[in-house]
């Protein structure tokens, strides 16, 4: 690390919804450090962390918590590229225009809403930008559909005396996050398949800069960031095979095999949905077979001259940080 973390002065009161999650906790605990109160709703309360229990599709029994809040996070989504679509729609679309209405009415000042990189589908310019049209995908992904449509939720529900802004993060990975314990636990099984020997680009933020942007978005006048849409990512080119592989080095013959991408696409999906069936837990399918298959990554540079976001962590530092939690956890 070469730089300090930013220090700005943020809002005072913030509700994050997922805030027992692996990044509402992270951004929970920094805004505490920096002087804000942090509230939130879950699945599961907390009282110790000023959680409530709750769910984002019907606000009616947490909305109360909303009094007196400066800005909300919503950061609460299912993440699966193969939910049911109508389950996916429910939390992801309906349950973001129910928050957003519950904030409305509370009188809350910024809405802050977390969208996906997956909003611009798997085919897109390198260094894309965020004037950039998103896509959605006929279903061959829940989450890039859903999310995709939460977005249009938000910018439709814009004027309504509040700002609102959306976040385009990149792929956020660090201890505890989802891109460190499912592999480690497919490579451990000889299970970790890449298209294409990993050529693909694993576009990816670690989530100490993650959280130093929303901070920095959190912070900033409304006059920058309402109505606005941010990409979050460190502009960093590492292929799939550099990061899995490396993922795969700290486990003993630990491995990932290779598959071409035509081959990938229909004989996992195949694989993955015979696993649900099942009733075993798999994200297999076309899905993740297309995005590990992305050879560009976002562009950065409106969170840069807009917010002044730097990231501090480097993608070597980031890795050395993971894998000392994974030894420390137990996984390697």
């Amino acid at each position: 690390m070469s730089d300090a973390r930013p220090n700005p002065t943020v809002p005072s009161k913030v509700f994050i919804t997922g805030a027992g999650g692996f990044i509402g906790r992270t951004l929970a605990a920094r805004l505490r450090e920096l002087g804000a109160t942090v509230t939130g709703v879950d699945l599961v309360a907390n009282p110790a962390e000023g959680i409530v229990a709750g769910s984002t599709t019907d606000p009616s029994t947490w909305a109360h918590a909303l009094e007196g809040v400066d800005a909300v996070v919503h950061t609460a989504a299912i993440v699966s590229t193969v939910a049911p679509v109508g389950q996916a729609w429910e939390v992801n679309v309906l349950g973001t225009k129910k928050v957003l209405d519950a904030a409305v009415d509370a009188g809350v000042g910024r809405f802050v809403h977390l969208s996906s990189i997956a909003a611009y589908g798997w085919e897109y310019p390198d260094h894309v930008t965020e004037d950039y049209p998103t896509r959605v995908t006929g279903g061959v992904s829940t989450y890039t559909d859903t999310k995709t449509n939460s977005e249009l939720t938000v910018l439709a529900n814009g004027k309504r005396g509040m700002e609102t802004v959306i976040v385009r993060p990149a792929d956020v990975y660090g201890p505890g996050s989802v891109w460190i314990r499912e592999p480690l636990a497919m490579i451990k099984k000889n299970q970790m398949i890449l298209p294409e020997h990993g050529s693909g680009v694993f576009d990816v933020i670690y989530i100490d800069n993650f959280v130093d942007a929303m901070v920095l978005l959190l912070a900033a006048d409304g006059k920058a960031v309402d109505g606005q849409i941010f990409n979050f990512g460190e502009e960093s080119i590492r292929t799939c095979a550099e990061y899995f592989g490396e993922l795969a080095s700290w486990v003993p013959g630990g491995k990932i095999t290779s598959v071409p991408i035509k081959v990938a696409i229909p004989a996992l999906g195949a694989v993955g949905k015979l696993q649900r069936r099942l009733g075993m837990k798999s994200e297999l399918g076309p899905a993740l077979m297309h995005m590990f298959n992305r050879h560009v990554v976002v562009s950065n540079e409106k969170a840069r001259t807009v917010l002044g976001f730097k990231p501090v962590v480097s993608y070597e530092e980031g890795m050395a940080r993971q894998k000392a939690w994974a030894r420390a956890e137990g996984l390697i």
